[in-house]
């Protein structure tokens, strides 16, 4: 089963990323709350362009700029991915910024917008954000129709939309579990009552 799946939210994001990258050098933003599908997304945008460098987790500005050296004033526009950029001091991210000035475009993701992003200094570098946004409910059901091959009703919807916190994980987990619940009691019990177990089981709702 493929665990990739189409958003409409983050397909507009994946397209318009592409495209600008494709125009010009960029320094992008990718925002949203955690397991909001930021990682899976530049996942997909790397595998949309060759000369996209990824990488991991940094320990330190030494690693980082050995990782870049040998890109530095190369005909080709490299792309840098970084995840999660949150976790990188002001130093850290002082460095990128000098580095988008080189031939290195830049796609970012964070949980929040970086302090010193709203600086001067950084805002005139940034060429777009775009944030992931909580899946409406006819996202929510091509999701999960996608991944888990169900389909439920819109009253259990609206259930999972309530308490999962726009955090995909947790539709995976509560989903996962109400199959497991579904399979136990062979269909004896009604839907809903076993996604409420799901979503109870999970700390979801108390």
């Amino acid at each position: 089963m493929n665990d990739v799946i189409n958003i409409k939210n983050q397909d507009y994001i994946l397209n318009r990323i592409k495209e600008e990258l494709l125009k010009q050098k960029s320094f992008i933003l990718l925002l949203g709350k955690s397991g909001s599908g930021k990682s899976v997304l530049l996942q997909k945008l790397a595998k949309n362009f060759k000369n996209l460098k990824f990488n991991g987790i940094f320990k330190n500005k030494e690693e980082f700029e050995e990782f870049l050296k040998p890109y530095i004033n190369k005909k080709e526009n490299i792309v840098v991915f970084l995840d999660e950029i949150s976790i990188y001091d002001n130093d850290f991210l002082e460095l990128i910024r000098i580095y988008s000035d080189l031939n290195i475009s830049f796609v970012l993701s964070s949980y929040k917008k970086p302090l010193i992003f709203k600086k001067e200094h950084f805002k005139s570098r940034i060429h777009f954000e775009f944030y992931l946004k909580e899946l409406n409910l006819d996202e929510l059901r091509a999701y999960i129709s996608d991944k888990f091959n169900i389909s439920l009703c819109k009253s259990d919807l609206k259930l999972i939309k309530k308490y999962y916190s726009a955090n995909l994980r947790n539709i995976d987990k509560v989903i996962k579990g109400f199959k497991e619940f579904k399979n136990f009691f062979k269909n004896s019990k009604k839907e809903n009552y076993l996604l409420k177990l799901s979503l109870f089981e999970n700390n979801l709702l108390g």
